[in-house]
């Protein structure tokens, strides 16, 4: 038996004004990485690189996190990315994801799946899938009422239709990505389709400065 898909995902545009040479801002590392972190980040031959992948992880678990946890509150160090010859992990109390990412020249975008609750489970175990677009290429289309309802911004929509063009390439057509109310607001993202909640499948989306990404996960 296979545990639940939960997916987060992370995007960083590199260009964005305060990116570059923020491993020089000790105050920044000292509130948001431990001192294992901080090592790490500071003995790369990319110190920058370094410490946006790190970033980027703890977000990715978040996400994650706050799927399972409604009052999770994101405490930067809380959220520990552990690196080995094997893989990259985040932990965050009992939780466990596996994060990977993707290092281009103009981002750094991070996906991350909660560990398996069966021994030896990998990434391999579920169907997973993610996108990430410029702004300029980014998709086009109508969103549907509910799914408009939690948009806050041009990237936010951008976003959606981005995990809805990931969507039709498991023949999920009609699915929409929506955002449940809760007591303190919007909740994270989950797909449903005719209202109902497609319980074997999980989403999550990003954007910052000039990009959009997107991130599935199901059931194989």
């Amino acid at each position: 038996m296979k545990s639940r898909a939960w997916i987060g995902n992370d995007i960083v545009d590199l260009a964005e004004p305060g990116v570059s040479g923020k491993e020089g801002d000790r105050r920044f590392l000292d509130r948001v990485f431990t001192a294992e972190e901080r090592a790490r980040i500071l003995a790369a031959a990319a110190p920058t690189i370094e410490l946006w992948k790190a970033w980027t992880a703890k977000e990715t678990a978040y996400k994650i996190a706050g799927k399972i946890r409604e009052k999770v509150i994101f405490a930067h160090r809380a959220f520990e990315v552990v690196v080995d010859r094997r893989d990259a992990r985040v932990h965050f109390e009992d939780l466990v994801v596996r994060v990977r990412w993707e290092v281009a020249r103009e981002y750094i975008h991070c996906v991350g799946e909660l560990a398996g609750e069966v021994a030896g489970e990998s990434w391999s175990a579920r169907r997973m899938l993610a996108a990430i677009a410029h702004h300029a290429q980014a998709p086009v289309g109508a969103l549907t009422p509910a799914e408009h309802a939690s948009v806050h911004s041009t990237a936010s929509a951008s976003a959606r239709l981005l995990a809805r063009r990931l969507l039709e390439q498991w023949n999920l057509r009609g699915a929409e990505v929506l955002r449940e109310w809760r007591a303190r607001g919007w909740g994270p993202p989950l797909l449903a389709r005719h209202g109902v909640r497609l319980q074997d499948f999980d989403v999550s989306l990003s954007h910052d400065g000039r990009f959009v990404a997107a991130a599935l996960a199901g059931p194989r």
